[in-house]
């Protein structure tokens, strides 16, 4: 589905993302995870072309993300920002419809589409449908952003740090929602998070990335059970990744 190769990023000495290749499985949720500064939020932008890397070859179903203009290649692409990117003077509803306009869709499926997710979002439309984002707590904002990057139902979601400007409790909570989202079902997911247990819950392989580099990639018990190196193991530890485990098994065991 995504075969990323050799992506670097240099910003004049400095080198942001060092030769990076991951490949992604259709239907898979891989997460970059990493500590501030270890590359995984330049790599997730360069894979939609936010930011243009200094050398690579990426591909999306066999076909170069640089055969087509920038702004196209996004408009296949849902992508969600930690902070939301909500315009401020849209409402819910402009909000989440912003792409399926410019795609062209009719005005009755935009409106259906639209309903439809925020009703599966716990947003109810006659309360939220011509609410401001400033009218919205954090979550419900977070729940618009998640919307919008879904609502032209794209093969892919890139999201950045979906979650990391929630409290804990408002976190937690959208985490198990996500997770249970059936519009989520059979795309291809990308999520960068400094979040270890976050990624223990989410992702079905895990990059864990540091100055600029891929340092191990594995499943959650590949990177656990099986660290390539002290870095690897000491994060991990730091981290108390055996109780994000434990939570992880019982959630699939349920």
């Amino acid at each position: 589905m995504i075969v990323v190769e050799n992506l670097t990023k240099q910003y004049e000495n400095t080198t942001a993302v060092n030769n990076v290749s991951i490949e992604v499985k259709e239907g898979e949720n891989l997460v970059l995870l990493g500590t501030s500064g270890s590359g995984k939020t330049t790599t997730l932008r360069m894979i939609n072309r936010l930011i243009e890397p200094t050398s690579a070859e990426v591909f999306i179903n066999g076909k170069s993300i640089f055969t087509q203009p920038a702004e196209i290649l996004r408009r296949g692409i849902g992508y969600v920002l930690q902070h939301t990117g909500l315009f401020p003077h849209y409402t819910v509803a402009e909000n989440i419809a912003l792409v399926p306009h410019l795609l062209q869709w009719q005005k009755k499926l935009v409106k259906k589409r639209t309903v439809a997710l925020m009703e599966k979002l716990q947003l109810p439309p006659g309360k939220y449908l011509d609410a401001y984002p400033d009218q919205l707590s954090g979550g419900q904002q977070q729940r618009v952003g998640l919307a919008r990057a879904l609502a032209a139902d794209p093969p892919i979601l890139l999201m950045d740090e979906p979650f990391g400007a929630l409290d804990p409790i408002t976190r937690s909570g959208i985490r198990k929602e996500f997770r249970a989202l059936d519009d989520l079902n059979k795309k291809t997911v990308i999520l960068v998070t400094h979040d270890v247990q976050e990624a223990f819950e989410l992702g079905d392989r895990i990059c864990l990335m540091d100055d600029g580099k891929i340092v191990q990639q594995g499943t959650p018990a590949d990177l656990l059970f099986h660290p390539v190196n002290g870095f690897v193991k000491h994060f991990l530890s730091e981290q108390r990744l055996l109780v994000a485990l434990f939570e992880l098994t019982e959630r699939r065991e349920q």
